[in-house]
């Protein structure tokens, strides 16, 4: 064997050998370095806790899709952690002028190698709400340089964890596109444990869709839930009917739009507390950030 042909084959093996190991490392953290259906907790114990709009007895909550604050291009292409940072700053002005007691994000980003910005954690801070959660949708990549996003909530008040649900048409954790959870934790209101849910539910499939939204009433059953984010259905959509005629919710089942997309204006964004909470406010904000509008509602809390 030639010397030539011995370094061909050195390289070929040293290139084979390299592509196993990001194999391996792609698999160990997509199998077991990934949060998956645990939630992960944060208290941010240096945050000053923000004022809060609602008097005793009421409560106000935002729903906010964020569109993983515009990180992404498409594709391989990712816009710079300035262009990012700056969106963030916005979203969080947005929210902050609101004075909510929690706030419902969907497409948040915690981890994004090309432009690492925990963007779950930059909003709370900037808000002044402490207590956090985050649940996976999708976790891909190596350990040390992956993309890790999905919902969260932000809050005042502590947060107990409960679980991040795997929701109907879930698909390997190698696939981001369209892999969807529930994240659910819960807090106290009107002296009384009530669960949290943050949403983005199947944009693709409504069959699916509503088959998600069948599974989060089964795991809510007959405790009292606030259901939020970005539904993926519109009020006269079988999801939303269902969530409706069950009678165990109040909110707004209707309003303005929500999302907007060149000329698409539709209501996707809800937020829904337990049946006897009375809705004394709920608005969309005029604010093109993202390309889903801020949704507010106050509760009455019974």
């Amino acid at each position: 064997m030639s010397r030539r042909t011995r370094r061909v084959l050195w390289v070929v093996a040293a290139l084979g050998s390299l592509a196993l190991l990001a194999v391996g490392l792609f698999a160990l953290n997509g199998l077991a370095l990934a949060d998956r259906q645990a939630p992960r907790m944060q208290h941010l114990a240096d945050v000053p806790v923000a004022p809060s709009r609602s008097p005793a007895g009421e409560a106000t909550f935002v729903s906010y899709n964020i569109a993983k604050g515009f990180a992404h291009k498409g594709g391989l292409k990712f816009e710079s952690r300035a262009f990012v940072l700056a969106k963030l700053r916005r979203m969080a002005e947005v929210i902050r002028a609101e004075q909510p007691d929690a706030v419902f994000l969907s497409e948040a980003l915690t981890e994004l190698a090309p432009c690492n910005v925990d963007q779950v954690e930059f909003l709370a801070r900037e808000c002044g709400l402490p207590h956090v959660a985050a649940g996976e949708n999708y976790n891909v990549g190596l350990p040390f340089a992956r993309v890790v996003g999905g919902n969260a909530i932000l809050s005042r008040t502590p947060l107990t964890p409960v679980a991040n649900i795997d929701l109907a048409g879930r698909k390997p954790f190698w696939v981001t596109g369209n892999n969807r959870r529930a994240l659910f934790v819960s807090a106290e209101f009107g002296g009384r444990p009530v669960l949290m849910a943050a949403l983005h539910n199947d944009s693709f499939d409504m069959r699916n869709n509503l088959t998600q939204a069948q599974q989060l009433l089964d795991f809510v059953g007959d405790r009292p839930a606030i259901l939020a984010g970005d539904f993926n259905n519109r009020p006269e959509n079988a999801s939303i009917k269902l969530i409706r005629d069950t009678g165990k919710f109040s909110g707004a089942f209707d309003g303005p739009p929500t999302f907007f997309e060149g000329t698409r204006a539709e209501r996707l964004d809800y937020i829904f507390a337990p049946v006897g909470w009375e809705l004394l406010e709920s608005r969309v904000v005029a604010d093109d950030t993202s390309d889903h509008r801020p949704l507010v509602c106050r509760f009455k809390v019974k």
